[in-house]
């Protein structure tokens, strides 16, 4: 006896089942100091004069497919620009993308999860600490909350939808 699948023939007369659609993607955006680490994790050359990072990292989750959800981080970095909030000469903009992945905290940061960016031009992952719903926070490369300065810190803020 053979099954009938009704969904192929409902999708196909133009029905979309509510848990098929994907939701909308969550925004995050910062502006970090440019040193050491950033630099290594967005492959900026260590040469390039920057006192800055602005990022605005796009998560998309597909909730059909567990494991298959994808970032777009877009980022511009270079040195301010005096008495603004931008970059001599506009910076340098670039983006990444790739799949991530949300593990359990397990270290001794306090916190709810670690998101893990892995790109798909890049061996190097990006690791940002949950700490409440609307706030990651980037991590070094051993797993520890990075220290801003006076200027600029490493959290990430999630940007409002109704903006």
């Amino acid at each position: 006896m053979k099954k009938f699948v009704w969904l192929p023939l409902l999708l196909l007369a133009g029905w979309t089942a509510p848990d098929l659609v994907s939701p909308e993607p969550e925004i995050f955006v910062a502006a970090t100091p440019c040193d050491a680490v950033p630099k290594q994790l967005l492959a900026i050359s260590a040469n390039v004069d920057c006192e800055m990072i602005k990022w605005r990292l796009t998560l998309r989750r597909d909730p059909r497919n567990l494991g298959r959800d994808d970032f777009k981080l877009q980022y511009t970095y270079g040195m301010t620009k005096p008495g603004t909030q931008g970059f001599m000469n506009d910076g340098f903009s670039k983006e990444i993308s790739g799949k991530w992945v949300i593990s359990k905290n397990t270290g001794k940061t306090p916190g709810k999860q670690i998101f893990t960016l892995q790109s798909t031009s890049s061996q190097s992952a990006i690791n940002l600490l949950q700490m409440n719903d609307r706030m990651l926070h980037l991590l070094d490369t051993q797993g520890n909350l990075m220290i801003g300065n006076a200027g600029f810190s490493y959290t990430f803020n999630k940007q409002n939808a109704n903006l």
